[in-house]
């Protein structure tokens, strides 16, 4: 297969090129995509394509000292050029660089961008030229991520010390937005965030749906993760939300993951209604609600005074919070109840009750029945 090196600064342009054009049926495939000259100079160092193709004019390099340089390493490669009605007299100049083909902008026909592939295979076959695998990492989209294989890897992949990140986000359509994502838009997608979010560690995950990891020291991750959501809502309509968690101890990106989907699946959905600040709050308050857990450990945990906390809590949830976190560990009781024959007072201490005599009123109280009648029910 012949490599392909794609520069072009205009993303439509350059999305509706990348994906029309059928590679294969020319030998060809599409190794390594740049958005200015002089990223594709670094591109073509690091990949050595059979193939050039190049818009004339880019921001800071432009097309034409991209091919000068190019010249200067690969005298053979077929170089293509894009150029658009008044570019004539600059490609009349380059004309002792080979430049094998040109496809006009205006009135962009596929069988014009064929035909020129064609060309391209002849000349490449009639000087010797042989094509070589390609070299995926260089290849646009999450493939060249570190963790791409996240979820499909049987075992949990290996985490890279030397790489340590600092929050994960996942990004997924609003389930009523679904329909609006296809291939093509998740193609869109990634270039946003390598333009929006260049220190994110990217990984792809299901068709609609991806996520990034934000290493130490990276800027602030709401405010490009929300410009990220942003961006995408005004560019293509679609809604995105995301979950967001801190990696604990020694989890694997595997663990992570889904220990994040837990957290955020058991959110009613009333509750995505809320402050982020309370379902910061609220998420805490599950993971932790075990411990003893004082007004100010909660404030601490989302930077607020206990008095904010406790009016924002209230007027969010329409509780206050020793009430809400009684709902939680009761609720966690009632799952261990189902399942395990643990006596209920160790089950109430397991779940934040240490006090037995409050836990049988509680129960009593909010579910018509004592404990131990409910187990029995419920088994």
């Amino acid at each position: 297969m012949y490599r392909v090196l794609f520069a072009e600064d205009e993303l439509l342009v350059r999305l509706g090129l990348q994906n029309s054009i059928p590679w294969e049926e020319f030998s060809m495939e599409l190794v390594a995509l740049a958005d200015n000259g002089a990223t594709a100079f670094k591109l073509f160092k690091e990949c050595h394509p059979d193939v050039v193709i190049t818009d004339i004019r880019m921001d800071g390099m432009d097309g034409c000292e991209l091919i000068r340089r190019i010249r200067e390493i690969d005298g053979e490669c077929a170089i293509v050029v894009i150029s658009c009605l008044d570019d004539f007299e600059t490609l009349r100049k380059m004309i002792s660089y080979q430049i094998i083909g040109y496809i006009l902008k205006a009135g962009m026909q596929m069988e014009e961008v064929h035909s020129v592939l064609r060309e391209v295979k002849e000349y490449l076959v009639r000087i010797g030229r042989t094509g070589r695998e390609p070299e995926k990492a260089n290849a646009e989209g999450m493939g060249s991520s570190n963790v791409y294989r996240l979820l499909k890897d049987s075992g949990a992949p290996v985490w890279d010390e030397g790489q340590r990140m600092r929050e994960m986000l996942i990004f997924e359509p609003d389930r009523e937005e679904e329909d609006k994502v296809s291939g093509l838009a998740m193609k869109f997608i990634y270039e946003l965030v390598q333009r929006q979010a260049p220190d994110a560690e990217p990984a792809e995950l299901e068709e609609k749906s991806f996520c990034l990891f934000w290493p130490e020291g990276a800027g602030e991750v709401e405010e490009q993760a929300g410009r990220l959501i942003h961006s995408i809502h005004g560019f293509l309509g679609v809604k995105f939300h995301r979950k967001k968690g801190s990696r604990k101890g020694t989890e694997t990106l595997r663990e992570w993951y889904f220990r994040l989907q837990r957290e955020e699946d058991a959110e009613k959905p009333e509750e995505k209604q809320w402050d982020a600040t309370i379902r910061k709050a609220v998420r805490y308050m599950r993971e932790h609600h075990c411990k003893v857990l004082r007004l100010a450990d909660i404030s601490g945990v989302v930077g607020m005074s206990d008095s904010y906390f406790s009016y924002l809590f209230k007027k969010e949830t329409g509780s206050n919070y020793v009430e809400f976190l009684n709902k939680i560990r009761l609720e966690e009781v009632l799952k261990e109840l189902c399942v395990s024959d643990e006596k209920i007072s160790f089950i109430a201490e397991a779940h934040g009750f240490h006090n037995q005599e409050y836990f049988w009123r509680y129960f009593k109280k909010n579910m018509g029945v004592s404990p131990a009648k409910w187990r029995q029910e419920n088994r």
